[in-house]
């Protein structure tokens, strides 16, 4: 039967790992460390991520994955041509018929193989992630691709330095300098300190880069060519350095030998190099965050004329912004490809340019001013990352680019504006206490502004207000009586037609003394005519909660603050692709059954099964009575934010839209600063009221914020120590037992055969030979 000398040699050299003890002790400390500082830091995070596992970031106390990588990969391939070379097999291997590649291939497959054995093993991290949040999946798949495209190139670079020494320490050694000097000229602390042009030449040669950018969840194809260009060099120089040990260094076999492995490695390097230009990408990432959504397609199709994107961008761009430049370009390319030629991209380089610097000042993208240190001083370069949209006479810019989180709904915001004849107005109530864009709201209200026409709505005792030419109405919290005319605009205002928010604050609270008292003038009563009560009451969580700071006699603690819940979003076509949003001191809500014929009813976030009601509420700390035996008849899950819209008779009808809130504080700015996932929630749900759907749609992308919560101190400790500890002991186990297994085995086969021989060498003694017997007669 045929057997592949490669798979032969494979075998041997897997069982050849598993066969030493050394082999499990890299991989229990490298599970066991890896567990343990993502444990120690994702809680605190409170992301339901693997980032902290996966980042770049040299932490030396908090050291993640790649740099693992660079340290235990080196003492993983160290034994594999260094101990050939001691013994001496190398040579008695290559002069049996077996080609020198497939040693090198079966050497690098062996050690590839164990190294991403090592990186599965923490399979069990994610797994304890998904259990108390919601973990983007595709995501974590391009994480470990990258590691496993990482820990390819790594283990090259130890066969290579493998196959230099016969030391496999000095290996070791070696191995590691080389990767980690490969991973740290990628890193922006050095690429500051040297010229612009050095520094991209290095970062573009450095895999931290690459695996920075698979790491994100979008494979892109230049990132995979430079991988295999890597690791393809690497063996290239160990396939020379292995050959070269049978081949005289003076014969034309051996020259013939270099010349083509020089050629090989440096097509390698120039492929790796010159393929960051290279397109096309998979984007694993659930969201689709780094692919065009087809709202923006939707917005782009209603272009009557050529809408021209002007980009400002540096030819050598400093190292901090290289890597949003690549993707601000990717994406703009597919904004461009999915125009069906209705933008025109034009890209421009004011930083060597007097004419187009001239011009980038008059498109109002000034240059940005970035520090570099050299020659131990802190010098100032600059660069350009922005852009101008030109539509018709109407001009639009985005001055830098700092990020590309949000890129697309800038983008597509700023073309939906320019397509408007007149943007649609959002208003806010003032005067009574309501929180408004001028105070409250300030973020909110900013962000707005991108899209929409923001404006205050006075109201006064005896003067109805003019809501003719609003748009959306937002009524954010008011504490004191609005005047019945006031109610009767806005009455008229919803039943012709017209949109509002309605956030109501039915309980106040004195935040210094932490004391809930009833809100008066809560304005409460006007939902209830739409079908909509906001309940007396304060809703919390014993389970999905916030941790904030608390002073004490004895300094800050943290410490859970059930009154300030985390809420899941329940309709997540309204509020946008949104898990849950923070929702302090809220009242519950209830529909008004007689009022479900003339409305449609959306529920948008409703509490978990942990979550209780305070009907007689007053104490609001942390340590409230109240919170110490929630389990009864106030346990009960509770709509909190809701949407209605009326019922249409006809298509021809208008028909208004409303949303709810039981409390206004959660798009308070220092709310909106701790949890994101409010704002993008209230700017949906803006858009739903003045039918920008796209809009929405478009935004729901930029949304990455995803909660741990493990449900218990017992979850979360079972989700620690079964990765900390259970994946290590369950290693060591095997070890254990599959060297007792080899050493049973092993004394049973050899045992038995010498045995076997000895008494057969016995009965050849005993016994008298034939011949001599007759000849004795």
């Amino acid at each position: 039967m045929f057997r592949s000398p490669l798979l032969t040699l494979v075998k041997k050299e897997v069982k050849g790992y598993f066969d030493q003890p050394a082999t499990y002790i890299i991989i229990v400390l490298f599970v066991a460390v890896i567990s343990t500082v993502y444990f120690r830091t994702a809680p605190i995070l409170g992301e339901a991520s693997l980032r902290p596992m996966f980042t770049v970031d040299l932490v030396i106390d908090q050291p993640s994955l790649p740099w693992l990588l660079a340290v235990f990969v080196p003492a993983a391939t160290m034994r594999l041509l260094a101990e050939e070379n001691r013994d001496g097999t190398l040579e008695i291997l290559l002069t049996h018929p077996i080609k020198g590649w497939v040693v090198l291939m079966s050497k690098f497959i062996s050690g590839f193989l164990f190294v991403a054995l090592m990186i599965v093993t923490t399979i069990g991290i994610p797994i304890a992630v998904q259990t108390a949040g919601d973990l983007d999946v595709g995501a974590a798949i391009g994480q470990y691709i990258a590691s496993l495209f990482l820990a390819a190139s790594f283990v090259s670079i130890g066969l290579f330095t493998s196959s230099l020494t016969r030391n496999q320490i000095i290996s070791f050694i070696l191995g590691f300098a080389m990767t980690m000097i490969l991973m740290i000229v990628g890193r922006d602390e050095v690429a500051v300190t040297l010229p612009a042009q050095l520094a991209a030449l290095l970062q573009d040669l450095s895999p931290v880069t690459h695996f920075s950018s698979i790491a994100r969840g979008v494979i892109h194809l230049r990132d995979v060519i430079y991988f295999v260009a890597l690791i393809s060099t690497f063996l290239s120089a160990t396939f020379l350095m292995i050959r070269g040990r049978t081949l005289s260094h003076k014969s034309t076999q051996y020259r013939n030998l270099q010349l083509g492995v020089a050629g090989l490695i440096i097509f390698s390097v120039l492929v790796g190099w010159s393929g960051t230009t290279i397109g096309g990408r998979l984007d694993l990432t659930e969201d689709k965050l780094f692919t065009m959504s087809p709202a923006t397609s939707q917005i782009l199709a209603q272009l009557d004329d050529i809408l021209t994107v002007e980009v400002f961008e540096s030819d050598e761009p400093p190292p901090q912004i290289k890597l949003v430049t690549r993707d601000v370009n990717d994406f703009l390319d597919d904004f461009v490809a999915s125009s069906d030629g209705k933008v025109r991209l034009v890209k421009r380089f004011p930083a060597d340019n007097e004419d187009e610097a001239r011009k980038a000042s008059l498109a109002g993208v000034p240059p940005v001013q970035f520090n570099r240190q050299s020659q131990s001083e802190l010098q100032i370069t600059t660069g350009y990352l922005g852009l101008a949209m030109t539509y018709i006479d109407q001009r639009e810019v985005l001055p830098f680019i700092s990020t590309v989180d949000g890129f697309e709904y800038r983008l597509a915001s700023l073309a939906n504006k320019m397509l408007q004849e007149q943007k649609k107005t959002v208003g806010f109530f003032t005067g009574h206490g309501e929180k408004t864009a001028a105070a409250g709201f300030q973020t909110f209200a900013g962000l707005l502004s991108d899209a929409y026409e923001v404006v205050d709505i006075p109201i006064e005792e005896d003067v109805a207000p003019d809501l003719s030419g609003i748009d959306v109405v937002i009524v954010g919290g008011p504490n004191r009586h609005i005047p019945d005319l006031a109610a009767d605009a806005l009455r008229q205002f919803i039943d012709s037609g017209g949109q509002a928010m309605l956030m109501i604050d039915s309980v106040l609270i004195d935040q210094s003394r932490l004391i809930a008292q009833p809100n008066l003038n809560s304005f409460g009563q006007f939902p209830a005519e739409y079908g909509v009560v906001v309940e007396n009451d304060l809703v919390f969580d014993m389970q999905a909660n916030e941790t904030l700071s608390f002073g004490t006699q004895l300094g800050s603690v943290f410490l859970p603050y059930p009154f300030w819940p985390r809420v899941p979003v329940v309709d997540e076509k309204v509020a946008g692709n949104v898990s849950t949003a923070l929702m302090p001191w809220a009242s519950s809500l209830g529909i008004i059954e007689d009022a479900r014929t003339r409305i449609d009813v959306i529920p948008l976030v409703e509490t978990t099964e942990f979550a209780s009601i305070d009907f007689n509420y007053g104490d609001v700390r942390p340590n409230s009575p109240t919170l110490n035996d929630p389990v009864g008849i106030n346990q009960v899950q509770s709509l909190m934010g809701v949407a209605i819209s009326e019922r249409q008779n006809s298509p021809d009808d208008s028909s208004f839209r409303l949303v709810v809130f039981g409390t206004s504080r959660w798009l308070m700015d220092g709310i909106t600063d701790r949890s994101q996932q409010n704002l993008a929630m209230g700017l949906n749900l803006v858009d739903w009221l003045a039918q920008e759907d796209a809009l929405a749609s478009v935004r729901s992308k930029a949304v990455t914020a995803r909660d741990l919560l493990f449900n218990s101190t017992t979850h979360e400790n079972v989700a620690r120590w079964s990765n900390v500890a259970g994946v290590p002991l369950a290693l060591i186990a095997f070890g254990l037992f599959r060297s007792a297994r080899r050493r049973r085995f092993g004394m049973s086969q050899y045992g038995q055969t010498s045995a076997s021989q000895s008494r057969f060498r016995l009965r050849r003694r005993a016994k008298p030979p034939k011949d001599d017997e007759g000849d004795s007669e």
